[in-house]
């Protein structure tokens, strides 16, 4: 009657009558038997060697035993196998049954099994559904944003709830350094457990050196419990500490600061490149990932690969639209951007800012008697001039021609003054083996002589480097120049006369 009454009941529903169904169950087998005896349903830890209780037909006080070993009971009384996980006891001798009784309990165990085997494949279409619907809604969120760490995020909170493990996080890779690990996204952490994703272990690194030196993803293998052998390139260590034991016990050591027992890692490949890795935890018991399970998590794997190309990709043709082909500095679209951040910055931080305008001598001549490549040569040496030059937080570009532009931040007008002297000096240093020396006009304003805002360091550095070229060839001039004072003294009389 139970069973027909709870058989169309959804996974959710069922959770919460389960164990009042088997509870029912076992005191309705005691009633059915001569002298009432105790009736309890055990599932075997196969793991443990021992029995845990379902459920039992009398109430089981607190400190009585719920984890027991099924040779015990059979001591005491009689067992009937439901299946290789689970079987039903009763405490009374297997000579003390009737043949009607036995034959009774046989039934009962059978039924009990086709039960369970009922609810598990129910159970499994419902496992299987809900990963359909959590592949596409990663799939969608993949294809919809471009925003990297968010996306990579979510798949491993919806894959690491949907799974029941401890803890999962995704790592991304350089391609290009072996072992290094260029981040690690916000990671899903099972109540309970502590953070762990920012923690990695020697096998992990010494993982990542493998698949980079391999640079290839198998598609053949077996998964086995070992470090040595994996399937598709996995990394399966089912019990941490046991594996990698060290004379230092310190792997062991951190697995147990963290709780960790059961590590799994499932690399993130695209054209034999591995980008990065799908990393679960399972903590304070051993987790044994079924095949279809593992099938999940690399179609999952797939998936969050190409999110990483197609971001990478995104990327490359973002900096392609913010770069000088030439150079490779920053070009004018991307200083502007820069100079408004930084403005902003300076802003709220309350701190100064300077800019320098910088315009090369004689690039027309140089183009007229030795052609564009000389004249492109040139360029390309005043641009790593001026990387060498200035310092690491400023920010260079070129603006085409011969017009190049530098942010520095956190930066007054009288530092700026000294940095580019220094500056002038170094590119006046700078020879090409057919035009010699290099020279170059440069104009300088900031804070606090001039406001904090973009337009005006920008126009203010333009007049200043107007009037560097004015002067001569090599020369660097400031905004608080007397001559630029005087003449915007007069220009803001002509706008009060108007």
């Amino acid at each position: 009657q139970l069973f027909s009454l709870t058989k169309n009941l959804n996974r959710e529903q069922w959770s919460t009558v389960e164990k009042s169904f088997w509870q029912v169950i076992s005191k309705d087998i005691s009633l059915l038997l001569p002298k009432n005896p105790l009736v309890q349903i055990w599932k075997i830890d196969r793991i443990q060697n021992s029995s845990n209780l379902l459920c039992s037909s009398i109430e089981i006080i607190k400190d009585h035993a719920q984890i027991t070993e099924r040779a015990l009971l059979a001591q005491k009384g009689s067992i009937f196998e439901i299946d290789n996980d689970s079987f039903l006891y009763v405490e009374l001798s297997f000579d003390s049954f009737g043949e009607s009784d036995k034959i009774f309990l046989q039934t009962v165990v059978e039924h009990l099994r086709i039960s369970k085997e009922w609810r598990e494949t129910l159970e499994h279409g419902f496992s299987v559904q809900n990963r359909i619907n959590l592949l596409h809604k990663i799939t969608s969120s993949i294809r919809k944003s471009l925003d990297l760490s968010e996306v990579l995020g979510r798949t491993a909170h919806d894959l690491g709830e949907s799974l029941g493990v401890s803890r999962c996080f995704i790592r991304r890779y350089d391609p290009n350094i072996p072992g290094k690990v260029l981040a690690t996204e916000q990671e899903y952490v099972q109540a309970g457990f502590s953070k762990a994703a920012d923690l990695i272990f020697d096998f992990e690194t010494d993982w990542m050196k493998r698949l980079a030196e391999r640079n290839t993803f198998s598609q053949e293998g077996t998964l086995e419990n070992s470090l040595q052998k994996e399937k598709n390139d996995f990394l399966y260590l089912r019990k941490v500490s046991e594996e990698l034991f060290t004379p230092d016990n310190l792997v062991k050591n951190l697995a147990e600061a963290i709780d960790l027992t059961t590590f799994l890692g499932v690399p993130l490949v695209y054209n034999g490149v591995t980008l990065g890795c799908i990393c679960f935890h399972q903590c304070q018991e051993e987790r044994d990932f079924q095949k279809d399970e593992l099938d999940f998590i690399k179609q999952v794997s797939d998936e969050a690969t190409v999110a990483v190309v197609h971001a990478q990709m995104y990327g490359h043709i973002q900096e392609q639209a913010m770069t000088d082909s030439l150079t490779g500095l920053n070009n004018k679209a991307s200083f502007h951007k820069n100079l408004e951040q930084e403005v902003e910055r300076a802003r709220r931080n309350n701190s100064d800012l300077s800019i320098i305008m910088i315009d090369l001598d004689f690039l027309k001549k140089a183009n007229d008697t030795y052609g564009h490549i000389v004249g492109d040569e040139v360029i390309k040496l005043l641009g790593k001039t001026l990387e060498k030059s200035l310092r690491q937080i400023d920010i260079i570009a070129r603006f085409g021609g011969d017009e190049f532009g530098a942010i520095l931040p956190d930066t007054p007008l009288e530092g700026a003054k000294k940095l580019t002297t220094r500056l002038t000096e170094f590119i006046l240093g700078t020879r090409h083996p057919n035009i010699g020396n290099l020279s170059a006009s440069l104009g300088v304003a900031g804070t606090p002589f001039s406001s904090l805002d973009g337009d005006c360091l920008t126009n203010e550095a333009d007049k200043a480097l107007y009037l560097a070229k004015k002067r001569g060839k090599g020369i660097c001039c400031f905004a608080d120049d007397p001559e630029l004072i005087e003449e915007k003294e007069v220009q803001i009389k002509s706008n009060s006369l108007k």
